[in-house]
């Protein structure tokens, strides 16, 4: 189980999730909080998801290998792994069909550089990557809360789901913080540890940023201003 934040504008992407997996459909075998479901892609952005981990961590681990991957390789390589996922375990079909991979990188559109954040997933989309809209935030929510949509639709009266970036960096991540904290203190799936992959584009240069740590300083440093200085460049 888990939670991906997704944002993307013309100016960076940014994608978000937590460290937990549990063991058993509702966490009754346990949980660990030390995952890395965030993936650095080479030549990439980041990648993760939510659903089946196994599938997940197959298809993040071959995509890393590719040097240079068009949109096109993404698919076709979504589609290879889930048919051999299929293979290993029919029974786990449903679950394979509603697992969301989650993955950032950077394409081309009228002769410029364009930030972009996908979608896969086999009940929805097919094989077909869908591309999320500039400064819309897509959330991917865990079981529990799409199994009492109460949850979902509380987050959504709450933060709005359109947020246009007007030059502070920091403010929109504190505002993506204030909604991984909702979500992740009130889900027994999602850690409190807060996975964050940022592309940007700074000096006309490419950089890869990571940030992971528990919400709740991050939160903090959020407030007194000093939410960025806890960035990593990421090579």
């Amino acid at each position: 189980m888990s939670v991906v934040i997704g944002y993307v504008s013309d100016y960076f992407s940014i994608i978000m999730t937590d460290t937990r997996i549990t063991y058993g459909k509702n966490a009754e075998m346990g949980w660990n909080d030390n995952f890395e479901k965030l993936v650095s892609l080479p030549n990439m952005g980041w990648a993760t998801g939510v659903g089946v981990f196994d599938f997940i961590h197959h298809f993040n681990r071959e995509l890393a290998k590719i040097k240079s991957a068009s949109v096109r390789m993404m698919e076709e390589l979504f589609e290879k792994t889930f048919e051999q996922e299929i293979d290993k375990n029919e029974s786990m079909k449903n679950h394979y069909d509603s697992t969301v991979i989650t993955c950032s990188w950077v394409g081309s559109e009228e002769n410029r550089n364009k930030f972009r954040v996908g979608l896969l997933n086999k009940q929805y989309f097919g094989n077909r990557i869908f591309e999320l809209g500039n400064n819309y935030i897509t959330l991917l929510y865990p079981y529990d809360f799409l199994n009492d949509l109460s949850k979902v639709e509380n987050i959504e009266k709450r933060f709005s789901m359109y947020t246009e970036f007007v030059g502070n960096f920091g403010e929109l991540l504190k505002y993506l913080l204030q909604i991984f904290a909702e979500i992740s203190s009130n889900s027994f799936g999602v850690s409190r540890i807060c996975d964050i992959g940022i592309q940007v584009y700074l000096d006309n240069h490419l950089y890869k940023f990571q940030l992971k740590e528990d919400v709740r300083p991050l939160m903090q440093a959020a407030k007194d201003g000093t939410l960025l200085n806890k960035l990593s460049v990421v090579n």
